[in-house]
């Protein structure tokens, strides 16, 4: 199966497609090339195979798209246990040295809405991991599935503990904050009045939300004035 899959990514691969990714995307994987329909599609095609848990168990790790591929079967298949989806993705998330997979594979499982709660509980060992792409994994997952009413606080004091330092990780937890901003104002807005986060995160995510549309003029106004300089 492995053999096939690769063949299958070679020949969705562009050779104007890899030059522009390997402009956009700092990794130590191979670039082939792939747009992120094509492997959406393939990961589908994939998930539905009776034999897919053998890919599973012996996935092919060579370039950045196998990684990309992996990850989007991995979120493509229905009605896995927790336990069953952490055993594959854990060590896939150890992989990650780029902010592509991050943001495509983290804000990609359904079963991250599913159970939320017991995944963050899960994650909550990456919050001061070493690396700087598992740190940005446990910042965005946040940010796409603990932000609402019922979270919200904890979300904003698990952001405000995560290690500052790494570029990936600073930009990471200075968009979870803009968004924070844009749906939780008043909640958001007191760690930026205490200075909670680095000069760096606290501008930019003064910065990412100001640029939204979703923020009111008088909010923009406002946070106009609090930057550091």
């Amino acid at each position: 199966m492995n053999k096939q899959i690769t063949q299958k990514l070679h020949a969705l691969a562009e050779s104007d497609y890899k030059a522009f990714n390997e402009k956009l995307i700092p990794t130590n994987y191979k670039i082939l090339g792939i747009r992120m329909p094509a492997l959406k599609k393939l990961a589908k095609e994939l998930a539905a195979d009776p034999d897919i848990e053998y890919y599973l168990k012996n996935a092919e790790y060579t370039t950045y798209e196998h990684i990309m591929l992996y990850g989007l079967v991995l979120g493509q298949i229905k009605n896995l246990a927790p336990e069953i989806f952490f055993r594959y993705l854990d060590p896939l998330i150890l992989r990650f040295d780029n902010w592509a997979h991050v943001d495509c594979l983290i804000s990609f499982p359904k079963l991250f809405k599913k159970y939320p709660d017991e995944l963050l509980t899960h994650f909550l060992p990456l919050k001061t991991h070493e690396g700087e792409f598992t740190k940005r994994a446990f910042v965005i997952f946040l940010m796409d599935n603990c932000m609402d009413e019922t979270r919200i606080d904890t979300t904003l004091k698990h952001l405000s503990e995560v290690p500052q330092g790494q570029y990936y990780v600073d930009m990471g937890i200075a968009w979870a904050l803009s968004v924070g901003l844009i749906k939780f104002y008043d909640k958001t807005l007191p760690y930026l009045e205490q200075k909670v986060f680095t000069r760096f995160v606290h501008n930019k995510a003064i910065q990412k939300a100001r640029e939204s549309y979703r923020l009111a003029p008088e909010r923009k106004e406002h946070l106009k004035g609090m930057k550091i300089k």
